[in-house]
Formats: structure tokens, sequence, C-alpha cells
């Protein structure tokens, strides 16, 4: 009963997105031990002709973790179209969500000689892949270790923390955009580890998020996507001073931009664009546009 009305309370607060319930499955399967959670839309990204550089960017080791495991059971990654990503000290962990069915990749798995093993209350499917599935429902699967999907099960099952009760990262997330089909919130010592390879090369040379990382208590992030990438963040300090030391670096790397562009710099040559940044207290909003990855 009582998680019955959790999920439905986290629905409702998901309910504008695109996706149907594989973000509050994510908040009530992950332990709270988990550091960040990013949400990738994958229906909407192979959409886009540059699909292979923007998995690569996005989803690349997740969801190569996912698709090795799922295609012992019969299940194409065109049968994917959702991933939600899990991290804590030394495990990461997901579930994907699809139009594939369960019960029929079940007995696709037993004809093969994949017999499921008893966890918990559920079956778990071990192909040799080294990542091991649990269909939650008929179209959502959890992947990870066997340990780390028992945690996902006694998690959504009630018997240990979920991460449902971390309020302030459910906020965050809740509150990003929940029509761009990138999304994600960790902890701000996830700040390097969370930022795409792609924002921290064009980034790096102006911006030391190293140097920052330990002001930050955490943040959330949404990327949309057409002939750029725009990305908006919300960044909660640790003390009004850190946020003022962010902003201030921040606005003088946009002032330089605008004098640039006034001076006669192509803006299109720019690493990025259009850095906007304000604040509340020790709370910082930062959007910026980029090139997109290129395919591979």
């Amino acid at each position: 009963m009582q998680r019955c009305l959790v999920l439905g309370l986290l629905t409702l607060a998901a309910s504008r997105a695109t996706h149907a319930q594989i973000i509050p499955e994510a908040l009530l399967s992950f332990p709270t031990q988990t550091e960040s959670v990013e949400y990738d839309n994958l229906a909407v990204l192979r959409a886009l002709p540059n699909y292979d550089g923007l998995q690569q960017e996005f989803s690349s080791k997740p969801l190569d973790h996912a698709k090795a495991a799922l295609a012992k059971l019969g299940i194409p990654e065109s049968q994917v179209n959702e991933l939600v990503v899990g991290t804590s000290p030394g495990t990461l962990y997901g579930l994907v969500a699809g139009t594939f069915t369960g019960s029929l990749a079940a007995k696709a798995a037993i004809k093969k000689g994949i017999l499921p093993l008893r966890l918990e209350t559920a079956k778990m499917f071990c192909p040799d892949t080294g990542t091991c599935l649990v269909f939650l429902e008929d179209d959502i699967a959890a992947f990870g270790t066997p340990g780390e999907l028992r945690s996902m099960l006694q998690a959504r099952q009630g018997s240990i923390g979920s991460l449902s009760l971390n309020h302030v990262l459910v906020r965050l997330f809740n509150n990003t955009d929940s029509s761009a089909p990138v999304r994600g919130v960790a902890s701000g010592t996830r700040l390097d580890a969370s930022l795409t390879t792609e924002l921290l090369n064009k980034t790096g040379s102006q911006i030391n998020w190293t140097q920052f990382s330990s002001g930050i208590s955490i943040f959330a992030y949404s990327v949309s996507l057409d002939t750029k990438a725009h990305v908006a963040a919300t960044l909660e300090c640790k003390s009004s001073f850190a946020a003022g030391l962010l902003k201030q670096t921040l606005s003088l790397i946009a002032n330089a931009q605008a004098l640039a562009i006034k001076a006669g710099q192509d803006p299109e040559k720019m690493p990025f664009q259009n850095l906007e940044v304000s604040s509340s207290d020790a709370v910082i909003d930062v959007k910026m546009d980029t090139r997109i990855p290129s395919a591979t």
C-alpha cells in the first residue's frame, strides 16, 4: 500500500514527461546510497542523425552493458527506448524500458539454456556478459551485478531505503526540463564524472570545474538537442560564499564572450555560446549552448 502511494506521487510529479514509469521506478528501486542518476530518452536520441556520437556521449558504457545482456535474451537495441543509470561508489546499475516483452524474453532465454536464478522474490537472468537482468515489469528491466540487483529489489520492496527518500535529489530531478531527452542529478563529488566529455573539453580551458566541486552539494542538469546542445543546470552550493565564487567566474566568462562577439569574433567558433548565469543565495542556475557530438 505504501509503495503504491509513493509510486503514485512520483508518477504525478513526472507526468509532464514523455516517459512512462521508468523514472519513478528508478527512484523507488535505486538504493539511498546512489550518488548520481541520469535519464536518457534513447528513442529521441536515435531519431537524430548523429545518434552514434550522442550514444557515446550520454549512455555509452551503461547502455553497452545492458545491450549485451539483452541481446542474449533476443532483445535488440532498437527495442530499448529509455535508460536510467544510477551510480554509487564503485558500482553502476540501471533500468531500461522499451517495446520488448519480458515474459517472451524469459521464454527465449530458457530455450537458449539461460535458466533463471531466484533473487529475492524475482527471477534473475545472467547470460555470459558480466551483467544480469531482472524484469520488474513486462517492459522494464533492471540490470547490474547480482549484488546490485538484490539491493534494487530490496529497495523496491521497502526492506531497505530507496532513493525516493532523498527528497532534495527528487525535487531537483523533477525540476529539470521534463521534455529534455537527457536529464540528471548528482552529488557535487560527481561533478566531473557527470559532466559530459564534450562539455568538459569545451569549457575546460576556461572553467576548472574540479576547483568548484568541493563547494557544490548537489546539482541537476538537462540537455535538449536540435542543431546544438542546450544545457541547463542548477547547482546547490554548500554556502553563499561558494556560490558567489562560482558565479563570479562564470559571469566573467560570459562577459568576455560578449565582448569578443562585439569585437567581431564568430560565436560559432567559440567552444560554447549564450552562457547565462543567475543565482539566489547558494543556488546557481546556468544555461549554455554548445555543438553536439558528431557521429563516429
